[in-house]
């Protein structure tokens, strides 16, 4: 689960991304911002994480080899 914290009151460097509430929290209080200006929205697990290494055919490169030879 990742959450998304932004705040309201700033125009620039307003937000920031976090795992948990508690660390959302913590990095607030770090930050000095105030906890009621602070909007916490969670974000999808696809949004945040890569997954390059699956097996797909994305990374095959001899699949785009024979892709480019054919003219794809």
């Amino acid at each position: 689960m990742y959450i998304q914290v932004q705040n309201t009151t700033k125009k620039r460097n307003n937000q920031f991304r976090v795992q948990t509430m508690s660390a959302g929290f913590k990095e607030v209080k770090s930050r000095g911002w105030v906890v009621d200006d602070c909007t916490f929205n969670q974000l999808r697990d696809e949004l945040v994480t890569n997954k390059y290494k699956e097996l797909d055919g994305r990374m095959n490169k001899r699949g785009k080899q024979f892709a480019v030879r054919a003219g794809l």
